[in-house]
């Protein structure tokens, strides 16, 4: 295969050689490489999207809703992200308990003694061997993410996915599904997986991440569960980018019951269908809030 530099990349496309560096920086060049300070491109690599463009898929008009700062905030300074709290009893049930519903969210039930023991590092005979490997890799993708501070790209975000689904498919297992979004933006217009993703993370990048930490969390994770762009592990998958966004910002991840289903859908239906995301922002805030109650 062919390769082309920045600068020829420019020439090709009409488009700057600083906005190639951060198209490749985000993971919106198919292919592209980094080799020391510079990038490689393939030769056959489409032109990138105009964001100008993507606009017009643009979500409606959003309302995200507010949180209590000033009560998150204490809850930080008392309880503040550190390496003793993450291996804690109460943070790894946290982690135990959210995984469970989320594998329930993805159509696969576990039993909480066989999950107790894949996580303390046994093996289950009875358990399928993938099922070893989600838990596991979910728990150790939560456990590093409490040191980053860098916001979410694309690109990242596939990364994080393709460490999810290592040992279980290290091949397509970060391909977006074909077809379209599971809850179309807008009435009559629903773009390809791909197009939804770059627009939402466009979105995120140029406005969302702005806001605090929770909003900008809650917002990224009903894009995710709107978009849903991956079949298997996706309730996973959207849990982590809404955890990496809170502990980025040195807040704990929700805690996630099982019992809690029923009013999380009705919650995410009205921020889907009317762009009202005052509730659903209200149910990550609340189960910050009992995250924190477990771990004491």
């Amino acid at each position: 295969m062919k390769y082309i530099d920045v600068k020829e990349a420019s020439q090709k496309w009409g488009i700057t050689d600083r906005r190639i560096r951060l198209l490749c920086s985000q993971g919106r060049i198919d292919g592209a490489i980094k080799l020391g300070w510079s990038w490689t491109i393939p030769s056959d690599t489409p032109k990138p999207r105009d964001g100008r463009h993507l606009r017009r898929f643009k979500t409606i008009d959003i309302r995200p809703g507010t949180v209590d700062v000033d009560a998150l905030r204490r809850l930080q300074e008392k309880t503040p992200l550190t390496a003793e709290l993450l291996e804690s009893t109460g943070f790894r049930n946290l982690v135990r308990t959210t995984a469970e519903t989320l594998l329930l969210a993805d159509g696969v039930s576990i039993d909480d003694r066989d999950a107790r023991s894949i996580l303390a590092g046994r093996a289950v005979a009875s358990v399928p061997l993938e099922l070893h490997l989600a838990l596991v890799n979910f728990r150790a993708i939560l456990f590093s993410m409490a040191s980053g501070k860098e916001k979410w790209c694309e690109k990242d975000a596939r990364e994080m996915r393709t460490r999810l689904m290592q040992g279980i498919d290290d091949i397509h297992g970060a391909d977006y599904r074909k077809g379209y979004a599971l809850y179309p933006a807008r009435e009559g217009e629903n773009p390809t997986i791909a197009v939804q993703m770059e627009t939402t993370f466009g979105q995120y990048e140029n406005s969302w991440r702005n806001l605090q930490g929770l909003v900008s969390g809650a917002l990224l994770y009903a894009g995710m569960l709107r978009i849903k762009p991956y079949e298997e592990y996706g309730a996973m998958y959207s849990y982590l980018l809404l955890a990496g966004e809170l502990m980025r910002n040195g807040i704990l991840p929700p805690l996630f019951e099982k019992d809690a289903e029923n009013e999380a859908k009705a919650a995410f239906s009205l921020a889907v269908r009317g762009g009202n995301y005052e509730d659903f922002t209200h149910f990550i805030e609340r189960k910050v809030h009992e995250a924190y109650q477990v771990i004491k």
